[in-house]
């Protein structure tokens, strides 16, 4: 594989940067936290997707969505993918709807799985697609973090784990670890099913107990059902005996349940009888009442009179209207009389003589006033016309004087032609503007002086009209009054008259107040006709009193009649009645025989369903015991079975794959040594050291024959020990995977720590990989003298850029 090019927008710390990968040795060159490891994040997060990594921490904080595009060939054919990251509410995740790759210029939208799946295809990876897991080939034969490095070194756990992923060998270990496992669930099993089928002869025992109880519950059965019958026989005889008195106690019963009813009967028709008695002393006192009534209302007379109620209503509106009219009228009366008076107080005496007077002048100062209007007009229009020639002439007289300057100025030359002439001429020609100048004056002077003569007469005529204008205004003011007047002395005369007519219209019969005469003429008709409708009432009263006096005495005397035969009855019921002997008694002591009886019944019965209980308990027991057994001895079997497998497991299949894996770790190891002591001497030039890796792929480091602990070293011998191991790694996966053997190299961080000296070995180290394309990732200013390209990385106010140089 060899990487063409890279897009990343707003993953981390970077907002938009390309970067074009060239073959050969690139170092990618800044301060720490620059944004250096971000490229190579980026690079392994489109190509495998996020892995164990958290998209939170790919996508910028300040973003909502990012993007990051590879472009990358294998085997001389291009490919190109991209993948993006989207900011929801519930956090940040891919989002599938803007993930593809291009394969011979077309563009095929994938998820995110199916990106990983496809691209470990094309790279010829064989490993699993989750895309929650890291590419353990990429990690391991073309990029694997320093620090990551260093820790598998420090930890021997991880440091097998990391031997076993990269070799595809775990498949060992995870069957292993899966194997006891399976042994545990096996022992923990074997034990329940131990408890299980421990248990049979102790249910064999307890059959045999139940069968034994069955027989002895059988034999009390028997003898209990037997008892049962007989004293039912006894209960059959006791219960024929209560039925047959019983039979005679429901006559009785009924015979007194009838003579409770008849005495009822006479009881409740001498309270009717009594009742009745007592409403005939209200019916007398009602009548008695009644009649005294009658006697006032029949005192009450009719009035005398011809009208009906109709007409007295009809008469007493018609004399209240009159009544109206006649007060309304007196008030229009004052009224009108205190306007004339107030009139004539203010008018004075004279004033109805000189009306026609006021009227013929008020025609006078109005035409001369119009006269006046009209000559003012025209002296505003002379006025006018006066003051047009005065501007005519004035704008005449300018044009001379400025012509008269014009000359003067232009000296000897004619203004019209502009040729020269003679002086004489030429004062000739001023002169003449001159006279005309002095003429035009003299007109102006005139025409002004008749302007003013104009303007004068203007306000002479304005002085009159306003004096006219004055006297009209108060003769005005005079004859409304006046016609005022002469109105309210005509409306005097009307009302008068309609109250002549109305005194004249009353009528002597009914006296100086009609109104109330008639009112209480209609009092006196209401009366008699409520008299009358009472009597009417009385009336009708009595007559329903004496129908109800009928009534009750024909009740009365059925009622005795009634009392009488129902005595009689009774009697002779009581008689019948005392005729019967104590039945209760008996029944209440065969009944309480029969309780005896039935009580012994029920516990004879309580006493045979417990047996046969315990019968059906100790039968079913029996049947659960033999289903037990049944069970437990299918327990057993597979216990056996069970026992077998575990055995298995113990004994040959874990200790097969545990030395499989041994033969198959130490086949590796050869290899593994002999690549890392090579990679170890050509960092390390000390002839007092050498480095070896142990059965365990645990690095060893001598000085002077002496082992020491790789914590121990120095931080650049730290470096130098990881770098070896990682390079080791490489080697070995390159050799495995067909599509990595000499294409991409990646290196982070590979001289932290180193000195000068170690710096210096760095050169012979890159030769010796020989890589097609190696990218190094480093804060050492050192390693550019031996790349090919130089990326500058850089980060201005948080955002990261790179820079080629």
């Amino acid at each position: 594989m060899i990487l063409n090019s890279l897009v990343i927008d707003h993953i981390r710390s970077y907002n938009h940067e390309e970067v074009e990968f060239v073959k050969g040795i690139s170092l990618f060159e800044g301060d720490i936290g620059s944004g250096k490891s971000t490229i190579l994040m980026a690079i392994e997060f489109a190509l495998f997707g996020l892995g164990s990594q958290k998209a939170e921490s790919l996508l910028s904080k300040k973003s909502e969505s990012g993007y990051v595009i590879l472009d990358f060939s294998v085997d001389g054919k291009k490919y190109e993918i991209k993948r993006t990251l989207l900011r929801k509410n519930s956090g940040v995740n891919q989002d599938p709807k803007n993930s593809w790759i291009r394969i011979d210029g077309e563009i095929l939208p994938l998820s995110p799985s199916e990106l990983k799946q496809q691209v470990l295809e094309i790279l010829k990876f064989n490993e699993p697609a989750d895309p929650k897991a890291e590419s353990k080939i990429f990690r391991y034969a073309i990029f694997t973090p320093q620090e990551a490095m260093k820790e598998v070194l420090s930890d021997s756990k991880k440091r097998l784990e990391t031997i076993r992923k990269a070799f595809g060998i775990e498949d060992y270990s995870i069957a292993k670890s899966n194997s006891l496992e399976v042994v545990s669930e096996l022992r923990v099993k074997s034990m329940v099913l131990q408890e299980r089928f421990g248990n049979i002869s102790q249910l064999e025992a307890e059959i045999s107990e139940s069968k034994t109880k069955i027989s002895e519950l059988s034999k009390d059965i028997a003898n209990i059902s037997e008892n049962i019958e007989d004293k039912k026989l006894e209960e059959n005889k006791v219960v024929f005996q209560i039925k047959e008195i019983q039979e005679k106690n429901n006559e009785r019963v009924k015979l007194e349940a009838k003579k409770s009813n008849i005495e009822e009967n006479i009881e409740s028709s001498k309270r009717r009888f009594s009742q009745i008695e007592k409403e005939f002393g209200e019916f007398e006192l009602e009548l008695k009442q009644s009649n005294e009534k009658m006697e006032k209302l029949v005192e009450i007379e009719k009035p005398d009179t011809e009208l009906s109620v109709e007409g007295i209503n009809a008469q007493i509106k018609r004399f209240q209207k009159i009544n109206d009219d006649w007060i309304r009228l007196n008030s229009e009366k004052n009224s009108v009389s205190s306007d004339i008076s107030r009139i004539k107080e203010a008018l004075g005496e004279k004033i109805n003589s000189e009306k026609e007077l006021l009227k013929s002048a008020l025609d006078d100062l109005e035409k001369e006033k119009m006269s006046l209007e009209k000559f003012l007009d025209e002296v505003k229009e002379n006025s006018d016309k006066i003051k047009s020639q005065q501007v005519e002439k004035n704008t005449i007289k300018i044009s001379l004087e400025n012509q008269i300057a014009e000359f003067t100025k232009l000296g000897n030359n004619c203004p019209t032609c502009k040729q020269e002439i003679t002086e004489d001429h030429h004062h000739i020609l001023v002169d003449e503007k001159q006279d005309q100048v002095v003429k035009l004056e003299q007109e102006i002077k005139e025409i002004t002086n008749s302007f003013f003569e104009s303007n004068s007469k203007s306000k002479e005529i304005n002085e009159k009209l306003q004096s006219y204008s004055e006297e009209i205004s108060q003769i005005q003011r005079i004859l409304p009054g006046i016609e005022e007047l002469s109105s309210k002395s005509a409306k005097l005369s009307e009302i008068e008259s309609k109250i002549k007519e109305i005194e004249n219209s009353k009528n002597e019969k009914y006296g100086e107040n009609p109104v109330e005469f008639l009112t209480n003429l209609k009092e006196k008709f209401a009366e008699f006709e409520n008299a009358s409708e009472q009597i009417k009432q009385i009336v009708e009263s009595r007559k329903k009193i004496e129908e109800k006096i009928s009534q009750r005495k024909l009740e009365a005397e059925n009622l005795e009649e009634d009392i009488s035969q129902k005595e009689k009855e009774f009697s002779e019921m009581q008689s019948h009645l005392n005729s019967f002997e104590d039945t209760e008694r008996k029944i209440l002591e065969l009944e309480s025989e029969q309780k005896i009886l039935r009580d012994r019944i029920n516990d004879l019965s309580g006493n045979l369903a417990a047996f046969r209980q315990k019968e059906n308990n100790e039968k079913e027991k029996i049947l659960e015991n033999e289903k037990k057994i049944l069970e437990s001895k299918k327990w057993y079997e597979e216990f056996k079975t069970m026992s077998e497998f575990r055995e298995w497991f113990e004994e040959f299949f874990i200790p097969t794959i545990s030395q499989i894996e041994k033969q198959v770790l130490l086949s590796i190891l050869q290899n593994f040594n002999e690549t890392y002591t090579r990679w170890y001497s050509i960092l390390v030039e000390d002839p007092t050291k050498e480095s070896s890796i142990d059965e365990n792929f645990t690095p060893i480091v001598r000085q002077d024959g002496y082992d020491q602990d790789v914590s121990f070293l120095s931080g650049g011998e730290k470096t130098s020990v990881a770098l070896a191991y990682r390079l080791t790694l490489n080697s070995l996966m390159r050799k495995e995977t067909e599509s990595m053997k000499s294409n991409l190299l990646i290196l982070d961080e590979p001289t932290d720590g180193f000195s000068k000296n170690q710096l210096g070995k760095i050169r012979d180290l890159l030769n010796e990989l020989k890589s097609e394309q190696i990218i190094l990732v480093s804060h050492e200013k050192e390693l550019e003298t031996y790349v090919d390209d130089i990326y500058q990385i850089s980060k201005e106010m948080g955002v990261s850029k790179v820079s080629k140089s």
